[in-house]
């Protein structure tokens, strides 16, 4: 027994399949922008890092020994070594990051424009 309603008055609206694409669409878009969103944020955390240690090895006396991880392993390397890998990285984070938020920046615009497409075609009776 359905309480109180009854089996008449409950009626199911089956979307068209226009609607139907869109929202597949609006879906695979909103999906898409929340991993870039995510790759985005992860690049700008590794950025803010790579800066943090730029500066601290700035900090640091020119005697002072540094070592960097080699797999498993510490290795002593020369502060210009490591502090041009970290330049070289850090460049490369920034190209990505650049790329990253044109990505973002299309992803939204499409999601914005799906949004209105579904307002409208429902709001105009896209149910059938």
């Amino acid at each position: 027994m359905l309480g109180r309603f009854s089996e008449a008055t409950i009626m199911v609206e089956r979307l068209s399949p226009e609607v139907e694409a869109k929202y597949t669409k609006y879906v695979k878009v909103r999906d898409a922008l929340a991993a870039v969103s995510q790759e985005r944020i992860t690049i700008e955390n590794t950025l803010g890092e790579i800066e943090e240690l730029l500066e601290k090895i700035g900090k640091l006396a020119q005697e002072v020994e540094l070592y960097k991880m080699v797999g498993y392993v510490l290795v002593k390397s020369s502060r210009d070594e490591i502090v041009g890998e970290l330049k070289s990285r850090k460049e490369e984070l920034e190209l990505r990051l650049k790329a990253i938020k044109a990505q973002e920046d299309h992803l939204k615009r499409e999601l914005e424009r799906l949004t209105g497409e579904l307002r409208s075609l429902i709001g105009s009776g896209g149910a059938g």
